[in-house]
């Protein structure tokens, strides 16, 4: 009985091993495809933000890292500060978005938001090159 312990111990430790071995590469196709999305979304959110004569809205576009949480690796996209009037941006990115009585939506965030969807799927893919 003693061997098929030793056995069953020896294939866990491999196991286990090469399980490590791939979360690396799983961390690595995460964080690079999380890169390559945030640059997507950030491109695209630059050419469809509606335009004033000022290009305020457009300017305020910022992204940054998101550093404060442990075991965390994302960025964070939006519109910063306020325009002249002291009217958030971010406030006037939703309302152009999503519209008002009086100004019909152009769903810019929403159709660059709506690129991220199968996100997991690509993660997948690049990890599947890394592995091979």
């Amino acid at each position: 009985m003693a061997s098929w312990n030793d056995g069953v111990s020896k294939q866990l430790a491999e196991y286990f091993e090469q399980i490590g071995e791939y979360g690396e590469f799983a961390i690595e196709a995460i964080q690079e495809q999380i890169d390559i999305e945030t640059e997507k979304l950030v491109a695209q959110l630059e050419s469809t933000t509606p335009r004033g004569p000022t290009l305020g809205l457009l300017n305020s576009l910022r992204k940054s890292k998101i550093t404060v949480r442990h075991n965390w690796y994302g960025y964070s996209v939006e519109f910063e500060g306020e325009n002249r009037k002291g009217v958030p941006y971010q406030k006037i990115a939703n309302i152009l978005n999503y519209g008002s009585s009086t100004i019909k939506g152009t769903r810019f965030i929403n159709k660059a938001i709506r690129n991220l969807k199968d996100m997991d799927e690509r993660i997948y893919e690049r990890f599947q090159k890394k592995i091979k």
